[in-house]
């Protein structure tokens, strides 16, 4: 099987982020209540608000992915941007889940070619 063209694996690796393996690290990013996450897809290393943090699940699970049939070796960068803060207030007593978080994956080529793609966990891309 073929890797994913780097528009549609920037894609997936958002909607893996945001998906049910985020669960692993969601009590941390809670406590944690805001900041902006930053990824290396490549290494599986993250920082919050610039400073490092002790091995992610959801970290190690992308790196996995991006390696998935050599995928990773074919960029100079690979890097995850997230920004998570308490959810607003619901109207109506709708559940919402404790955090707001909008992330960016952005791919780029040895030839400076870049992908990205971005997605939230609102429902809204």
């Amino acid at each position: 099987m073929s890797p994913l063209p780097p528009d549609e694996l920037a894609r997936a690796l958002c909607s893996a982020f945001l998906g049910w393996k985020l669960r692993e690290d969601y009590a941390a990013l809670v406590a944690i209540g805001e900041g902006a996450l930053r990824v290396d897809l490549q290494s599986g290393e993250a920082w919050c608000d610039g400073e490092p943090l002790p091995p992610l699940f959801i970290a190690g699970e992308l790196a996995r992915q991006l390696a998935k049939d050599g995928a990773g070796a074919r960029f100079a960068l690979a890097q995850l941007d997230a920004a998570f803060a308490p959810a607003a207030a619901s109207a109506l007593g709708v559940r919402r889940p404790p955090l707001d978080i909008s992330c960016r994956v952005t791919l780029r080529t040895a030839c400076s070619e870049t992908f990205t793609a971005e997605a939230n966990n609102s429902g809204r891309s």
